[in-house]
């Protein structure tokens, strides 16, 4: 049996082999400004950083600093709580001591009016009756129906007997002129003369009347109002009108500074 050789080699072309050179890369450069730059940014980058923590810190010092102060600002409006609460108590004292003065003050004691009501009386007036009132309003000056309120001292209204109304006019001007009466207050609320004449074998005759002359008796009523000044300015009548009594409070009130008297 026969083997077929066949040689390619004979018709196999020859073909120039292509050779690519390979470049080497060219060698680096300076690199200082790339270094410089990458330095820099560092640099802005710690300083930000640094800064971001100290803006931190003073936060938290503020923060801390913040604490105390509502600390102290609440203790603050503790203590004014506290002072407003005793400032009212002492408000309330101070209230209950004028209410306590006022009360004095208004007192009128009736044995020193009517010890001066006696040193008053002229020796033709004969007083038949005192009796306290709560006082009459005193007509304003040029203006009708209208006037001041009595005061809260009240009044007084004093019934007698006179032997004119002579008599009755001066009992009148000298009860105006006591410093315990208002003396615009003080009027005559009635005055009525007798009918029968005054019998002298009975009724004996008026002081200072003349002989032999018949008289005729007058029945009065006088009104008027306590005056309003306080009784811790009247100390000296008081005494006088041996109303010592309320002239030894009023002076242990001011003694003690609860009151104060000329």
């Amino acid at each position: 049996m026969y083997g077929l050789d066949i040689n390619f080699l004979k018709d196999r072309e020859i073909r120039p082999v292509e050779v690519t050179q390979v470049k080497r890369a060219s060698p680096a450069g300076n690199r200082t400004p790339l270094f410089v730059g990458l330095a820099v940014a560092i640099a802005a980058l710690g300083l930000v950083g640094g800064y971001w923590l100290y803006l931190q810190n003073a936060i938290q010092r503020l923060e801390a600093r913040e604490q105390e102060l509502d600390a102290a600002i609440a203790t603050i409006q503790e203590q004014l709580q506290q002072i407003e609460t005793v400032q009212a108590q002492i408000e309330l004292v101070r209230q209950e001591n004028q209410a306590f003065v006022n009360v004095f003050n208004q007192i009128r004691p009736w044995s020193a009016f009517l010890k001066e009501l006696r040193d008053r009386t002229p020796a033709r007036i004969q007083i038949v009756s005192v009796s306290q009132t709560a006082g009459t309003p005193v007509p304003t000056s040029g203006v009708e129906g209208e006037g001041t309120p009595p005061p809260a001292t009240g009044g007084v209204n004093v019934s007698g007997v006179a032997c004119s109304f002579d008599d009755v006019n001066d009992f009148l001007l000298t009860l105006q002129r006591s410093p315990l009466l208002e003396a615009s207050s003080v009027a005559i609320a009635n005055a009525q003369k007798r009918d029968e004449l005054l019998d002298p074998d009975i009724d004996g005759v008026c002081p200072n009347s003349p002989p032999n002359r018949p008289e005729v008796l007058v029945d009065f009523t006088l009104e008027g109002n306590f005056s309003d000044v306080p009784s811790a300015d009247l100390l000296d009548i008081l005494d006088r009108q041996g109303a010592v009594g309320l002239a030894t409070r009023i002076r242990a009130l001011r003694d003690s500074g609860v009151i104060e008297t000329p």
